[in-house]
């Protein structure tokens, strides 16, 4: 299915809240019910589509009426909140697990299974907007991407043969992982601030450069990833009693442009949290500016809230950048196998924890992620425009008995540097402050921006642009 032209996905938007009898909050007395409806859905004033592809309002209608339709929250605070997460209150590095179990807790507060912040009684939650579009052309990644309209979630990256387990053999061209973030009130005035104007995003508001650059301290990032793996023979273990979302979804990851509704099961849970602790100073100077955390779903655990059995799976506030040590752990994951002598990572030993296969020599990631990177590696690339490979030359494909040609070297090391909050890698463009879905919305934004106006910004050609991609090429599946 071809994307959806902005408008026309705002008023599709419109249309299909209309057919959902069920309203999510009470219109004002001076409005009739139907207005109030109309206002509550349509957000043509802030100039963000809610998602980028769906099946027709007719399908809809006929067929998932019973599902939701994704309404994009962007109303973010014009100015700083002040209340801080009291979670902060926990020391990261002495009390690890402690502390990812708080931010949980933080993350689920008045969220539910259908992850909706509309309808959070406890606090306030936002998305990041224009991450609706697929990136177009052959250097496309991820290849048919952006949103899809019953819960948001954006295509994210492929999942190989083995890699959550000996029982999954694969599927041709990879299964797929979705994801959907919310951002907590500090990160939304951040993004308040960026899209101020939503036809002229500000692109300096993340970068240290510039007067508050940056994500303020306090910023939360909860990130569910789920998969449409396993199908057919193949299995998953610890992916029973799921928590199962409808998904339009592409039938592969690389091969297939055509979308269907399809189960997606939740897999992993990701938080960044800009802890002040994690701070660059005299005594910290290595400092990064945040912390990371990564969940694995083990559905044995039977939790009558399945957000539960999101088991956690490490703590890193690092790159240890002076471990250079070669290894990897190749799937199938059959044993989490942990470096003692990484020093700023931690890895939750529990027998709760399925098996992982984790980053390169040990380092954090999940199971959706690369085993030859970490989840802070990848995220010091973040940054507009995209410059950087996202991973090191040869960190993909992935999960071979070899560890990658060249880890270890001096070029390798550059993307496992530990790069202060607010920063780029390249000096020559902006930093997005480890976000890489702001630094995809960038790139969505600017590209329909150039397509519509058929001209180009001088910015583009500071440096050679590269796409934001896992790995170099796509693999022959």
């Amino acid at each position: 299915m071809k994307q959806f032209k902005p408008l026309l996905i705002i008023a599709i938007s419109t249309l299909f809240a209309s057919c959902n009898q069920k309203t999510e909050e009470q219109p004002t007395a001076k409005k009739s019910k139907a207005l109030a409806v109309l206002e509550q859905q349509n957000y043509e004033e802030n100039g963000f589509p809610d998602f980028g592809y769906m099946v027709s309002p007719q399908e809809y209608r006929e067929k998932y009426s019973d599902q939701p339709i994704f309404r994009l929250k962007t109303d973010f605070p014009t100015e700083m909140p002040k209340e801080m997460p009291k979670f902060l209150d926990i020391d990261f590095k002495k009390e690890p697990l402690k502390y990812i179990e708080a931010v949980r807790d933080y993350g689920f507060e008045g969220n539910t299974e259908e992850w909706n912040p509309y309808k959070n009684k406890v606090r306030d939650w936002y998305h990041i907007p224009w991450l609706h579009p697929s990136v177009e052309g052959p250097n496309a990644y991820p290849p048919n991407g952006g949103t899809e309209g019953f819960h948001g979630l954006i295509k994210e990256a492929p999942l190989g043969p083995y890699q959550l387990g000996p029982g999954l053999k694969g599927v041709e061209g990879d299964y797929s992982v979705y994801a959907i973030t919310l951002i907590n009130d500090k990160a939304g005035y951040a993004m308040g601030k960026m899209w101020k104007d939503p036809q002229n995003p500000n692109i300096k508001v993340l970068d240290k450069r510039y007067d508050d650059g940056g994500f303020p301290t306090g910023t939360v990032f909860v990130k569910l990833l789920f998969t449409d793996a396993p199908k057919g023979t193949d299995f998953v273990d610890y992916l029973v009693n799921p928590l199962t979302w409808k998904a339009y979804i592409t039938e592969n990851f690389w091969k297939s442009d055509k979308r269907a509704v399809a189960d997606v099961h939740l897999l992993q849970m990701d938080i960044s949290i800009r802890d002040p602790r994690a701070d660059r100073s005299a005594s910290n100077p290595e400092g990064t500016g945040w912390v990371f955390g990564t969940f694995c779903y083990n559905g044995k655990l039977n939790n009558k809230n399945k957000l539960m059995n999101l088991v956690p799976v490490g703590l890193t506030w690092g790159n240890d950048p002076e471990n250079r040590i070669n290894k990897t752990s190749p799937y199938p994951p059959i044993k989490t196998e942990v470096n003692k002598d990484l020093k700023e990572t931690v890895i939750f030993e529990s027998p709760n924890l399925p098996p992982q296969h984790l980053g390169w020599n040990g380092r954090l990631d999940g199971p959706a992620d690369l085993n030859t990177v970490s989840c802070m590696s990848c995220h010091n690339a973040a940054q507009y425009p995209a410059v950087t490979s996202l991973v090191p030359p040869n960190a993909a494909p992935d999960g071979g008995k070899t560890p990658p040609v060249g880890g270890g070297s001096d070029e390798w090391m550059k993307w496992f540097q530990n790069i202060d909050c607010g920063t780029s890698m390249n000096p020559n463009v902006y930093s997005t402050d480890f976000s890489f879905q702001v630094a995809i919305a960038l790139e969505n934004f600017f590209t329909a921006k150039e397509a519509s106006e058929k001209g180009k910004f001088a910015s583009q050609y500071k440096a050679i642009h590269v796409p934001i991609r896992r790995g170099d090429v796509a693999p022959n599946k």
